[in-house]
């Protein structure tokens, strides 16, 4: 049986939703404290909620978000599902852990990117490095936007994606690319006031 609305998940406490019941053969993507994702076909996948009003959540950021280049196509809709295209490419986390440099094309990537996120009207105008993905033409894709239109006072910088840059111990160079590319980002991002 390989019908993917057999399974189910949970979520107990502030943990990763834990996968109870699983009967198909669709390999585990990954899993993170809203739901679990699951390949479901060559080009596409379904993110599996334990919480059906978070599901809607994201559906519906999903679905008004339609057309960009950084978002992944949605197909469908369920009461604790949705199935998004399946980017077929490494996370933004892996490629730089790999790679070990920030260039000035992949921080230009970057930029590019909050600046859709600000276009398409999110409210949390940062991401994971492990939620941006790499597609094979080497686009960059974000995923996970159950809170992305949260109503919630953010600061101007991109304090996730800055915090994994430097645990990866590649901040600063990040930085020094922001610098060259777009200026006053890096100043407001840096603190500094003055131009």
């Amino acid at each position: 049986m390989n019908d993917f609305k057999s399974i189910r998940v949970i979520r107990e406490g502030d943990n990763k939703v834990e996968v109870v019941h699983n009967p198909t053969s669709f390999p585990l993507l990954g899993r993170g404290k809203q739901g679990a994702v699951f390949k479901i076909s060559l080009d596409k996948c379904v993110k599996i909620y334990a919480d059906p009003e978070k599901a809607l959540k994201e559906s519906r950021a999903y679905k008004d978000t339609q057309g960009s280049p950084i978002i992944p196509k949605l197909y469908e809709v369920g009461n604790n599902y949705i199935v998004l295209e399946y980017i077929d490419g490494p996370d933004l986390e892996q490629f730089l852990e790999k790679k070990g440099t920030v260039t000035e094309d992949i921080a230009k990537k970057i930029l590019s990117l909050l600046e859709e996120m600000r276009r398409l009207k999110f409210i949390r105008v940062d991401a994971k490095l492990s939620h941006i993905f790499i597609t094979k033409e080497g686009e960059f894709q974000v995923i996970d936007h159950a809170n992305s239109f949260k109503i919630k006072e953010r600061p101007n910088r991109p304090e996730t994606l800055m915090k994994d840059l430097k645990k990866l111990g590649l901040l600063s160079q990040f930085l020094e690319q922001v610098k060259k590319i777009d200026h006053q980002s890096y100043l407001e991002w840096r603190g500094s006031k003055r131009k």
